[in-house]
């Protein structure tokens, strides 16, 4: 006797893809692949498009430079070519405010005093440079070699610098955006130099304090406590070690804490800190992921354009992965859930936030406005995530796959091009997308229980035929488009136990 169809409904992959597992262990909400396709709490959703903010720089833009006045407005400028460009508004670039730099790759910080709001912007080359609000000026230190500064951190109301290949930092005067700076020179063991500083706020028992952090080319990492080196509350909190920095550009603040690029992976302040750097795997915001971090290191570390990046409109915590001088992919993860996927298609070299939004720059000498419309200056947006197997009851036992229905809530048709992947047969795809069998329902025409949500989304669904014989089973999606953003929120598969075809 014929064995009865069964049917399994199971969840997208909210996970978030995943590198560590072994296919045959992975949890069902994770992906092994996840490309354009970004995590939530209830589903997940074909990524935004990007658009050309501001062109004709002519050259590689390799810094975005924020400012925010007191009032709150702000202004956005790209570096590229030597010089430096006002791209606030969106349109054919103007002239240059500022030329003659040796390098365009920046390193900046404002910083407050009483004269007003500071721009400063240094690159280990050329005398760094302070912007006011109105115009662009070279900024005076005396103690370090002024044009090799490289990196800048504010540190409690004081401005504190470091010089290229150098393992002294200086710090300025409370309030100050220059003068005489005092050196502070870190006792490493490891040698190497000064990658970057950072400004801590943990948590120490009795409330939360600022802490000093130095980050070295080695790996090590020195925590310092108190307002001033030269007064009485100055203290060594710790040396510690850690993966060594990613780029000059290894380190963002996320909130309180501290996020760090290192070979061993994406970590935090707040985590890495607390764990035997044997332990960093586990404990890294990466961890998920981390064999992927780990190979991009490996073949891409030395490349230009490595950025970790928060966008809090988005939700999102952006890794800036370089894969050539004009190519990088993004490691995303959700902030609010640390569910990780890939972006590609954004060839970014370096990443800004203006007035909440997002911008990046190009190699094209293009700045592009992130996370808006449904296509990449017009060029398809291809969405690709292919869900963890999952082993359909009866397990241990061979199943006949016959048909799939995922769920789509979308503002239009999605098209989707499905694939099924039975006993972790990754398989290469061979539909297009919104290609669809004869005896298959189309999308447009099989809809069922439409729901509306809002005035522009609705329910798509519709079942399609599949083959396939196993144990396991896993659906694999496919989105190109520029007209539409889906999100996959539910799949429902029946198939016959006993493997009969």
């Amino acid at each position: 006797m014929k064995a009865p169809s069964r049917s399994v409904q199971l969840p997208p992959p909210v996970g978030g893809w995943d590198t560590r597992e072994a296919l045959a262990d992975m949890p069902t909400k994770n992906a092994v692949i996840l490309d354009n396709m970004f995590p939530s709490t209830d589903k997940v959703t074909l990524r935004r498009g990007s658009s050309d903010h501001v062109t004709g720089i002519g050259s590689p833009v390799e810094s975005l430079l924020e400012y925010t006045a007191s009032d709150g407005d702000g202004k956005l400028f790209a570096a590229g070519g030597g010089s430096i460009y006002e791209v606030t508004t969106s349109g054919a670039v103007g002239a240059a405010v500022v030329t003659g730099f040796t390098n365009s790759r920046f390193q900046q910080e404002q910083v407050t005093t009483a004269g007003g709001q500071f721009l400063f912007v240094c690159n280990g080359q050329d005398t760094p440079k302070t912007y006011d609000g109105s115009s662009w000026t070279n900024t005076t230190i005396t103690g370090p070699t002024v044009a090799n500064i490289v990196w800048c951190n504010l540190y409690q109301t004081r401005l504190w610098v470091g010089e290229i290949n150098s393992l002294s930092a200086w710090y300025l005067g409370t309030g100050a955006i220059g003068g005489s700076a005092t050196e502070l020179r870190l006792p490493a063991k490891l040698g190497g130099y000064i990658m970057a500083m950072g400004t801590w706020t943990r948590d120490a028992g009795d409330g939360a304090d600022d802490v000093a952090v130095f980050f070295t080319s080695e790996g090590e990492v020195f925590i310092y406590q108190g307002s001033d080196p030269g007064a009485s509350d100055w203290a060594f909190v710790g040396r510690f070690r850690i993966g060594k920095p990613v780029g000059r550009r290894c380190m963002v603040r996320a909130g309180a804490d501290i996020v760090l690029v290192t070979q061993d992976g994406f970590v935090s302040a707040a985590t890495i800190l607390t764990v035997d750097r044997s332990q960093v795997d586990k404990a890294a915001i990466s961890a998920q992921i981390n064999k992927a971090v780990n190979d991009a290191v490996r073949d891409y570390g030395g490349l230009f354009g490595w950025q970790p990046f928060i966008y809090p409109k988005g939700t999102m915590l952006i890794f800036n992965i370089p894969i050539s001088s004009t190519q990088a992919h993004q490691y995303v993860f959700n902030t609010i859930t640390g569910a990780p996927c890939r972006f590609k298609g954004l060839n970014a070299l370096c990443w800004g936030l203006l007035n909440n939004n997002a911008y990046f720059g190009t190699s094209d000498g293009t700045v592009c406005l992130f996370d808006s419309g449904y296509s990449d200056n017009g060029n398809d947006i291809e969405g690709d995530a292919l869900q963890a197997f999952y082993e359909f009851p009866p397990k241990g036992s061979t199943k006949a796959f016959k048909r799939v229905e995922p769920i789509f809530e979308s503002n239009g048709d999605p098209e989707a091009a499905l694939d099924l992947n039975v006993d972790y047969q990754i398989r290469t795809p061979t539909g297009v997308s919104g290609s669809s069998p004869s005896n298959a329902a189309r999308w447009g025409i099989a809809k069922w229980g439409i729901g509306i949500w809002g005035t522009a989304s609705q329910i798509f669904r519709g079942w399609r035929v599949v083959v396939g014989q196993g144990r396991t089973a896993s659906l694999r999606v496919r989105i190109t488009t520029t007209t539409v953003r889906p999100s996959w929120v539910a799949t429902n598969f029946t198939y016959i136990p006993g493997g009969q075809l």
